[in-house]
């Protein structure tokens, strides 16, 4: 005898869609502490100053640890903080929407933007590693890049964009987390600005680290959000 499987049972078995709600925050809670915090530990590791091109070559050729570290870490915050940020600004949108949009749109803009940074820090590990008779091709491409106009503007969208970004999403984002998490994040920008101003790379580290004070009080958030005010439900079974 042979069993009949019923027809409706087949399909709602075809077509159920997982509910990856969960999945979805999680990830996002993780991703909130990852950016700010790679950032913070590559500002311990810093590349020479590179005001004498062939001279942080030699520097970096001498010792590249330091500077492979701080590229890796670079890349690593650029590369996540726009979902950081994506999931932070989900988190404070119900509460203040157009502040919200505001600074997502700042902040998107700062970290696409300031691709010339990690793009240039990666060009000075790398060619730090060619022999010592090739290095001047390579600092005068490095110069040629720099004074082509396009990494300044890169570099001038990613410094001030992520200072004003900071402040607005940490001010988007009161009531949603602990006041000392969103103070942290637009107190962390002065912070920036005097390390950069008295060139204390520690300083700016702290600064760094206090943004991801605040990006842990959402991460914490993040966490506690219901999956039904966090994300709409996946579609019942059969809908198209």
């Amino acid at each position: 005898m042979t069993a009949q499987l019923d027809p409706s049972t087949a399909a709602v078995r075809i077509h159920r869609r997982r509910d990856l709600r969960t999945f979805h925050r999680v990830a996002a809670a993780v991703l909130l502490v990852v950016p700010t915090t790679a950032v913070a530990l590559g500002r311990l590791f810093q590349m020479p100053d590179d005001s004498d091109t062939m001279a942080a070559l030699a520097t970096i050729a001498a010792d590249p640890g330091d500077a492979r570290t701080f590229a890796l870490l670079g890349f690593i915050g650029v590369l996540t903080a726009v979902p950081a940020f994506l999931a932070a600004a989900r988190l404070a949108r119900r509460r203040r929407p157009v502040l919200t949009s505001v600074a997502l749109a700042v902040n998107v803009l700062a970290f696409t933007g300031g691709w010339a940074l990690p793009a240039l820090d990666t060009m000075y590990v790398a060619a730090a590693g060619l022999p010592a008779d090739q290095r001047e091709g390579a600092a005068t491409l490095i110069d040629a890049m720099w004074s082509q106009g396009l990494a300044g503007v890169s570099a001038l969208l990613m410094v001030v964009g992520h200072v004003v970004g900071a402040i607005l999403i940490g001010l988007a984002l009161r009531g949603s987390i602990p006041t000392f998490g969103w103070l942290a994040l637009v107190l962390s920008q002065p912070g920036h600005v005097i390390a950069f101003v008295i060139g204390a790379p520690v300083a700016d580290a702290l600064a760094w680290g206090l943004m991801s004070i605040g990006f842990a009080c959402c991460s914490v958030a993040v966490l506690r959000t219901p999956d039904d005010e966090w994300d709409l439900p996946p579609l019942p079974a059969g809908s198209r």
